[in-house]
């Protein structure tokens, strides 16, 4: 039998699946980073800008890293649930200053990955809004 004779891909295929196999057996396998969990599987994009971005968040995401931005969205996003909530006009316009402080970081962050800027609250609009919210309450 001459070496020509030989089908390469086949024979390393069956070498490839035997010392995984082995590895297995000897326990490798057991203790690796993300065992048990479904492996991410979401394809590539094809255009090269997509490409580079899929990258930085698959980098981010197996980093457990949150971007500033996002993160001071969803604090944003927490501070007007609050802020749906309240009942005190007294806490009314230092809570709208927060969030509108917030608003204000995340508008003129240099680096608007989601290209939206916010809306700041009007104190006066948010005023009225919890005193019909006061007076619905009552009623």
């Amino acid at each position: 039998m001459s070496l020509k004779d030989v089908d390469l891909d086949a024979a390393l295929r069956r070498l490839a699946e035997k010392r995984i196999e082995d590895a297995m057996r000897e326990g490798k396998f057991d203790n690796l980073p993300g065992m048990g969990k479904p492996i991410e599987l979401e394809p590539m994009p094809a255009e090269e800008n997509a490409r580079a971005l899929w990258w930085a968040i698959r980098i981010m995401r197996q980093n457990d890293y949150t971007p500033e931005e996002v993160r001071w969205r969803k604090l944003v996003d927490g501070l007007r649930a609050k802020l749906d909530g309240l009942s005190d006009e007294a806490k009314l316009e230092a809570m709208v200053l927060d969030i509108n402080r917030w608003i204000y970081k995340i508008n003129t962050l240099g680096t608007n990955a989601m290209k939206t800027g916010i809306a700041p609250l009007d104190l006066e609009t948010e005023r009225a809004k919890l005193r019909v919210r006061i007076e619905g309450a009552g009623a």
